[in-house]
C-alpha cells in the first residue's frame, strides 16, 4: 500500500460480486459508477483493480442505495470461482477442503487488500478468522458478512455437500430478530454477535472432504501464474520479508516450523530453504531474531507477566522461555526488564 492508497487495491472480481447483487435488486448504478470512474469495460476485465478507497466508497453507496441492512450477507449468493480471481481457481483444483484452505493466506492479496486471514485449530475444531481493514465501520460490517458467507457458500459448492460450520463469530452488534434469522438461514449453525473477532469455526473432520473438481496439473500451473502476479503486486517485498511477516503472525505456535510457513507461501520446505540461503540466512535464524525482538518489546510492558509473554511468543511453558532468553541475552527476563526500566 502507498500513502495515496491507504487501503491498497481490490480486484474487479471482488467488486463484481457486489455489483451483481445491486443489479439483481434493480438499482440504478449509472450515476454512482460514473462518479467513481468505473466503466463497464473495467467491470468486464477480471485482471483489473480499483483502489481500496474507491471500493469502500462503492460499498457504502450500494448499501445506502439498496436500503438492504444485510447487503453484504446477500452478496454470497453470487460467489463463484472467479470471485476470488486466480485464487478461486487454485482452490477449485485442490484435492481436499483442507488443502484449499491453506491456499488462502499466501494468495489472498490476489483478491485485494480488504483484510487478512488467520487459521488456527484447537482440539477437534478449526477456525478461520478474517480481519477487515476497511476504516468505515458500516462497510467493514458488510464486508465481513460478504467474506464469511461467501466462504461457506463456496465450500459447499466445492465439496458438493451441505455441511455446516459449528459456529459463526461476528464482532457486529446483535441485529433484529428478523436479521438474526437471515444469518441463521445462511450459515445454518449458531451465530454469535458482539464477539472479539469475525470467524468461522467448523469440525476438523471437514478438512478431509474431497473437492469435486481437483486437478493437480492445473493447480501447479495456476500457482506458478499466481506467484508471478504476486511478485508484480509486491515487487518490493522479497522472500525474507514475506517469511518474517508469516513468522510474526504464527509466533504463538510452539510448533512453528519451516514446512508450515513454506506451505502458506505455496512453496516446498526445500524451495524455501534454498531461497533463504540465497539471501544469506535461514529459517531458524529468522524465528530467533523475531522471537527475541518480540520478547524484548513485551518485557518493556510492565503490565505483561513473563508467563503471558512466554505463551504469546510460542513457548509451551515459562521455564523454557526463561532458559532460552538467558541463553540469547545472558540476562534473565527479570534482569532485562529491570535494566530497561532503569534506563528509561
Amino acid at each position: 500500500m502507498t500513502d495515496s492508497d491507504p487501503l491498497g487495491q481490490a480486484s474487479i472480481p471482488a467488486v463484481n460480486q457486489y455489483i451483481q447483487l445491486a443489479k439483481a435488486q434493480q438499482l440504478d448504478l449509472t450515476t454512482l459508477l460514473n462518479e467513481l470512474d468505473i466503466t463497464e469495460a473495467m467491470l468486464a476485465d477480471s485482471s483489473a483493480t480499483i483502489s481500496g478507497v474507491k471500493f469502500q466508497h462503492l460499498i457504502a453507496s450500494l448499501v445506502d442505495l439498496s436500503k438492504d441492512k444485510l447487503f453484504g450477507l446477500h452478496t454470497a449468493q453470487f460467489v463463484q470461482p472467479g470471485s476470488y480471481s486466480v485464487l478461486g481457481y487454485i482452490i477449485m483444483n485442490c484435492e481436499t477442503l483442507g488443502d484449499a484452505i491453506t491456499k488462502i493466506q499466501p494468495f489472498e492479496k490476489l483478491v485485494g487488500d480488504m483484510g487478512t486471514t488467520t487459521l488456527s485449530q484447537q482440539d477437534k475444531y478449526f477456525t478461520i478468522t478474517w480481519s477487515c481493514l476497511f476504516t468505515n465501520e458500516l462497510v467493514k460490517r458488510h464486508s465481513v458478512d460478504n467474506c464469511l458467507a461467501s466462504w461457506v457458500t463456496f465450500a459447499r459448492y466445492l465439496t458438493n455437500s451441505n455441511n455446516n460450520p459449528v459456529q459463526i463469530l461476528l464482532s457486529r452488534n446483535e441485529p433484529s430478530l428478523g436479521e438474526c434469522t437471515q444469518y441463521q438461514n445462511m450459515f445454518n449453525c449458531s451465530v454469535l454477535f458482539n464477539q472479539p473477532c469475525d470467524a468461522i469455526i467448523f469440525d476438523r473432520e471437514l478438512l478431509g472432504l474431497p473437492l469435486n473438481k481437483g486437478n493437480k496439473q492445473i493447480l501447479s500451473a495456476l500457482e506458478d501464474h499466481a506467484n508471478e502476479i504476486m511478485a508484480k503486486l509486491s515487487p518490493e517485498q522479497n522472500i525474507v520479508n514475506q517469511i518474517q511477516g508469516l513468522i510474526r503472525e504464527n509466533l504463538s505456535q510452539d510448533s512453528l516450523n519451516q514446512h508450515d510457513i513454506a506451505k502458506q507461501l505455496g512453496l516446498s520446505a526445500k524451495t524455501l530453504q534454498r531461497k533463504l540461503k540465497i539471501e544469506d540466512t535461514n529459517f531458524k535464524t529468522l524465528v530467533t531474531e523475531i522471537r527475541l525482538a518480540q520478547a524484548k518489546a513485551f518485557l518493556k510492558d510492565i503490565a505483561l507477566t513473563a508467563n503471558q509473554i512466554s505463551t504469546t511468543i510460542g513457548f509451551s511453558e515459562p521455564r523454557s522461555f526463561y532458559r532460552w532468553f538467558q541463553k540469547e541475552t545472558s540476562l534473565t527476563p527479570g534482569q532485562y526488564r529491570k535494566l530497561t526500566k532503569d534506563s528509561d
